[in-house]
């Protein structure tokens, strides 16, 4: 193999496994507050229909698990982002090494996008769908072989309606003073926490499949590949 000098990529397939499990964890947290958002919505419906068909303490077992359910999922999506931050800057760095010379975002920017007002909401889909282009493998006839972008677009885009409705339905429930507010406001928590459950998937589905591209493009050029994915 031709001597290397400066140019290295990263090992990014162990940190894969371990946020490829994360992600499914993450997912199961966020079906498990569905699961308490749909108890909540279903209660407070017969509330509103019925004022005397609800005890306290069934209204009390419903907070309890949504607070329950809550801290879950919100432990669970914190461990999962530092580890996907971690994730994104590694692949980010290799596929510099794709694309050397390209004007293309650095890897620094990959983690710092996501701690910058307002660029956090679209520096770092530019910065995957970049990195997917250039961690594409190359082909005999076109020198690129085509892989969707859909992971990148549909993943990012449920991944910010989650934490939009979640925003919006934690304020209209702290600020809820009746039963059918509170109802409203489960129902958009409800669905926050089903694109949650969307994201978590194409979150795996993007990881596993980035990685492997980049196993795959590394294995097409020895001559930057000093240290195996």
């Amino acid at each position: 193999m031709p001597a290397v000098t400066r140019v290295r990529l990263r090992p990014v397939v162990g940190l894969a496994i371990a946020l490829t499990v994360l992600c499914v964890v993450l997912a199961g947290c966020s079906a498990y507050a569905v699961h308490a958002d749909w108890t909540r919505w279903a209660l407070m419906d017969r509330l509103v229909s019925d004022p005397g068909a609800v005890g306290d303490a069934e209204l009390g077992r419903a907070e309890s698990l949504i607070g329950l359910a809550g801290s879950v999922q919100s432990r669970a999506l914190i461990v999962t982002c530092a580890v996907f931050v971690v994730w994104f800057h590694l692949v980010r760095t290799n596929a510099r090494v794709f694309a050397s010379g390209s004007d293309e975002p650095t890897a620094g920017v990959a983690v710092g996008a996501r701690f910058v007002p307002r660029g956090k909401l679209w520096l770092p889909y530019r910065i995957a769908a970049t990195a997917w282009v250039s961690s594409r493998p190359l082909g005999a006839e076109d020198g690129s072989r085509r892989f969707p972008s859909t992971l990148v677009n549909v993943g990012w885009g449920a991944f910010l309606a989650a934490r939009v409705l979640g925003w919006c339905g934690g304020m209209a429930s702290s600020l809820a003073e009746s039963p059918d507010a509170v109802r409203h406001a489960a129902a958009a928590m409800l669905v926050g926490d089903v694109l949650d459950v969307v994201a978590a998937v194409l979150a795996v589905l993007f990881v596993v499949r980035l990685t492997a591209m980049q196993w795959s493009r590394s294995a097409q050029e020895p001559a930057v590949a000093a240290v195996r994915l």
